[in-house]
């Protein structure tokens, strides 16, 4: 590869709203996007940091809503031992509330949402999306 291609895989991480996708409101926190279409458009990954802090007012900013394809979300706490988050999924018609470290896979077309409950930690999302585009994996029929 030249230089200038390899000078491209290095991404800019930026801080944005969630309001920014289809489904989701201004969450609680800070939202670093690490890759999507905007800082790879020739990539295949939407990767987001979510970092939340003394949570303790639980509010949902995520409908119910599937991808057609598949998600990772992990949930990690700010204690050494990755502990100290807890937060309620909802996978179709089922509620879980997590503690922390946790990761949940959602399969495509599988409904779900999540919310925090109290902590201080951060929650990742890794989707494998074309051209990194999350808003186009989103359906929209629930």
């Amino acid at each position: 590869m030249k230089d200038s291609e390899l000078d491209k895989l290095i991404l800019k991480i930026e801080a944005r709203s969630s309001a920014e996708l289809k489904k989701h409101t201004e969450g609680p926190g800070t939202r670093y996007v690490f890759a999507d279409h905007k800082n790879n458009p020739q990539g295949n990954i939407y990767s987001i940091v979510r970092i939340v802090k003394d949570v303790d007012n639980p509010r949902t900013h995520i409908e119910m809503h599937s991808h057609n394809c598949d998600s990772l979300w992990e949930f990690l706490g700010d204690n050494d031992d990755l502990t100290g988050l807890r937060v309620e999924v909802t996978l179709e018609h089922k509620k879980y509330v997590l503690d922390s470290p946790v990761s949940v896979y959602i399969p495509k077309q599988v409904n779900h949402t999540y919310r925090f409950i109290n902590g201080s930690g951060k929650y990742i999302n890794t989707v494998l999306a074309k051209d990194g585009k999350y808003n186009t994996t989103i359906t929209e029929d629930l």
